[in-house]
């Protein structure tokens, strides 16, 4: 049986990603990381005990907007040089697997029209500048190492487990806390993104890995939806929004990842 090794399985993304693969692949055995992704030590421990390992899934990363701006030191260790440390510790045991690092829609610049996977890559976030990085390390050594890698850049996830800085744990906080008959203030209320719930980020990605997909993909559901109105459907009122802040747009282009998985991949 195959042997997976998933990084960041224990986020929210991670935990839906192994029910969702034993579902789609029960065949293969799926051993989640509990070590440091900084540490080479316990990479290195992690992938000699595993023995053979045929996949590699990263979904390891510090995403959360605050804790990247404060330590944008840690940002850049763990989404960046992570990335090379599993690499290595690979290339030290001589191993050869697929390769599937997660990466993200910031990568990109805000764009009126969908960006594609040969959109010009453009970081406006510290975030999405690690990010980037994470990809470029993946991609000249797995090129150099003949390993078979695929990106998947995530777009807009949420969960209803989302804590944190997340615009989801956010708005439901305020919606609990604050007086909703009165005017409800939201920043960049009609920009304009691509949601996806997390379990179905999950189940693509899930699905690709299956395919042994390669290439940069975009993870998306390929559809426009104003935050305002991505707001109002987590509310039990109506709301009296008032947009504060500038407005753009960031929608994916899913061309590639309908022509690898079929129509419906993406999930409403």
């Amino acid at each position: 049986m195959p042997n997976l090794l998933l990084l960041g399985g224990r986020g929210i993304v991670g935990r839906h990603f192994v029910r969702k693969l034993n579902l789609l692949s029960p065949s293969v055995t799926c051993q989640v990381f509990l070590g440091d992704i900084r540490s080479n030590t316990d990479i290195s421990t992690t992938i000699k005990d595993l023995g053979q390992v045929d996949l590699v899934v990263n979904l390891a990363a510090v995403v959360e907007v605050l804790k990247v701006q404060s330590h944008p030191e840690e940002a850049y260790t763990v989404n960046a040089f992570g990335v090379l440390n599993v690499l290595k510790a690979l290339i030290e045991f001589q191993q050869k697997p697929y390769f599937f690092q997660c990466s993200t829609s910031h990568v990109y610049a805000p764009s009126s029209e969908p960006v594609s996977e040969t959109s010009k890559t453009d970081p406006h976030t510290v975030y999405g500048r690690t990010k980037l990085m994470g990809e470029i390390l993946a991609r000249d050594v797995c090129s150099a190492t003949d390993i078979p890698l695929c990106i998947g850049r995530l777009f807009s996830i949420h969960d209803a487990e989302q804590t944190g800085s997340y615009l989801r744990p956010n708005i439901e906080r305020r919606l609990r806390e604050e007086d909703l008959t009165k005017p409800f203030e939201l920043m960049g209320a009609n920009s304009v993104r691509d949601f996806l719930a997390a379990e179905d980020a999950a189940e693509l990605i899930a699905r690709l890995i299956i395919k042994r997909a390669e290439g940069i993909i975009n993870v998306a559901s390929g559809k426009a939806t104003k935050i305002r109105d991505f707001v109002q459907s987590l509310s039990y009122r109506e709301l009296e929004i008032v947009p504060k802040g500038v407005s753009n747009t960031l929608v994916a282009d899913t061309t590639l990842l309908t022509s690898i998985l079929g129509s419906g991949t993406a999930q409403d």
